[in-house]
């Protein structure tokens, strides 16, 4: 159960001095470079503790996809009991899901963690994952979510000389075709933001069109996300009504036309809110 409104990205080489105290939902360490020092995971481990206050976001780490022992090296490098979960950026395929997680579930067995602790997040960075998007949704259980770069795709799917590759129609068309898909499996649809910068309208467009959360590298922008992709009370409400009135009499519920998906549905928005307010 993984709920991600603010992913603040930091890569290998970037400075974790922010000036404040923030508290992102996961922090989500970019490891991208093969040549870049190796990370010392106990040292990242100390800085965010001090950086939010003693307070325990997800650690997260981020690799582009390559093949099965690439993967491997990289993992290794950084393993931990203290990561939560691995995004694969680039994902097209959902045999590449499968790789990782084959390797995933490797190092939790040589480490004593317990098979599918650590979750998978595919990014979506091109148009073409999307039209296999249910086989990658579908492809192995750790799967939580998926990140669609917004920016990236619309560059991929624009290529006259319009401007409009970032264009908010365009992008909200994307989402709302992304989010309706891996909605409807219950998992978090999370937009990897390319520029530093976001504007309102962008937010709002993001929130108001299933997404919900943003990877971000920008530390300013962690307590506006946190508050725009916070459940509202109507829904988180509701969805606890439906499933304690499921759990003490299911035949009735499906007799007032409560189907077993709205129930899946209300539990695992249910179990969301209750996991926000335990934070």
């Amino acid at each position: 159960m993984t709920y991600i409104r603010s992913a603040l990205l930091i890569n290998e080489q970037e400075s974790l001095d922010f000036g404040e105290v923030i508290i992102p939902d996961a922090f989500v360490f970019g490891l991208s470079s093969p040549t870049a020092a190796p990370v010392d995971s106990s040292t990242i481990k100390s800085k965010i503790n001090q950086l939010t206050g003693g307070m325990s976001p997800s650690h997260h780490v981020r690799f582009p996809v390559r093949t099965s022992s690439g993967l491997r090296s990289k993992l290794q490098r950084v393993f931990s009991a203290d990561i939560t979960a691995v995004w694969i950026a680039g994902i097209s395929e959902a045999q590449q899901v499968r790789d990782a997680d084959v390797e995933i579930r490797r190092l939790e067995m040589e480490h004593g963690i317990k098979p599918g602790t650590i979750s998978l997040i595919p990014e979506l960075n091109t148009i073409y994952p999307i039209s296999v998007l249910d086989g990658i949704l579908t492809a192995v259980d750790r799967i939580v979510g998926v990140a669609l770069d917004l920016d990236s795709i619309c560059a991929d799917l624009v290529v006259t000389n319009s401007s409009s590759s970032g264009d908010l129609f365009v992008q909200r068309h994307i989402l709302t075709d992304v989010a309706m898909r891996v909605t409807a499996h219950n998992l978090s649809t999370i937009v990897a933001n390319s520029d530093i910068q976001m504007s309102d309208e962008k937010l709002k467009m993001i929130s108001s069109t299933g997404g919900t959360g943003v990877l971000t590298r920008d530390a300013g922008l962690i307590s506006s996300l946190n508050h725009e992709f916070m459940l509202s009370r109507e829904v988180s409400d509701r969805a606890q009504s439906i499933s304690e009135q499921w759990s003490s009499n299911e035949v009735a519920n499906q007799d007032e036309g409560v189907t077993i998906q709205s129930m899946k549905r209300a539990t695992y928005l249910a179990n969301l809110a209750n996991k926000i307010d335990a934070g």
